[in-house]
């Protein structure tokens, strides 16, 4: 997908930017930087994209994106309701590539953290044991004066480096083409999609909103994510049947319906190709 691009302005006092965010949800349009980011979930949960992945958030989520690599968090719809007491708070840091040619790369013993620069192109999210290891750690960074900033920021790296189980999120095949002119079309894309995939959008009014032919929306859409665009909608009806299933006393019937699935014989389907689970099943080991 094509993201807008963010220029960020760094202080001359440090080499890289770390921030805390609190607010009443993630308001980040779909985005990208050359700078690398480190982003964890202190509290808040919905949908989270990266490049052309789509998976459920939550508190305590930790992920490092790699340069030029598209991303935004969504919150789910209880957070935009009118008075909602819910709060989406966040810690972000970027650094960007001259941190890494002019000081890393240079200095051997770093040679795990390269590594896991070069991993992070598609995008990383860390374990629940290696992020506890750096919780602390992400929590007081952006409080932080001048070196020390540095040197914590090194050393949730190397403890990040040593992760034995994360998971990178964009798929093999995803490329980025940064091309501005195709900003608008993409966002007008996405944001159509994530206000109404709960009901049913045609291929003939997506491609309508993109404002290109059915044929040709399919070939542009499959050409930047490397999925159909029903594969893409079904994929983020599913993370959200997830959520809901975990989250509510609604019965998987009742998720299905919700989700946009009036065929609950295909939701079922859908569902258990996505998780490895029927949603029956996922209910029972996730509910809270």
């Amino acid at each position: 997908m094509k993201p807008q691009l963010e220029k960020l302005t760094f202080e001359t006092s440090s080499s890289f930017l770390a921030r805390r965010f609190k607010r009443p949800y993630f308001d980040a349009p779909w985005h990208y930087h050359p700078e690398f980011e480190l982003t964890y979930i202190v509290q808040g949960s919905g949908q989270r994209f990266v490049a052309d992945s789509v998976q459920p958030f939550a508190e305590g989520d930790l992920v490092l994106l790699g340069s030029y690599l598209p991303h935004f968090w969504r919150n789910g719809s209880e957070f935009y309701q009118p008075d909602s007491p819910l709060l989406a708070e966040s810690v972000v840091v970027q650094f960007p590539q001259a941190l890494i040619d002019d000081f890393l790369a240079k200095v051997p013993d770093f040679k795990s953290i390269m590594a896991l620069i070069k991993q992070s192109v598609f995008g990383i999210q860390f374990s629940e044991e290696s992020t506890e290891k750096v919780r602390e750690k992400l929590l007081y960074l952006p409080h932080l004066s001048e070196g020390f900033r540095l040197v914590t920021l090194l050393d949730i790296l190397l403890v990040l480096s040593q992760d034995t189980s994360p998971t990178l999120l964009a798929s093999a095949a995803y490329r980025i083409t940064v091309d501005d002119a195709e900003t608008e079309r993409m966002k007008r894309i996405l944001d159509f999609t994530l206000a109404h995939f709960q009901a049913e959008i045609s291929l003939e009014t997506i491609a309508e909103i993109a404002h290109l032919t059915v044929p040709a929306f399919c070939r542009y859409f499959k050409k930047r994510t490397q999925k159909t665009y029903i594969e893409f909608l079904n994929q983020l009806k599913i993370s959200y049947a997830g959520k809901l299933l975990t989250d509510s006393e609604l019965s998987v019937a009742q998720v299905g319906l919700e989700c946009g699935f009036h065929n609950l014989s295909n939701f079922h389907q859908l569902f258990k190709r996505q998780t490895g689970l029927s949603p029956l099943q996922y209910k029972k080991a996730n509910h809270k």
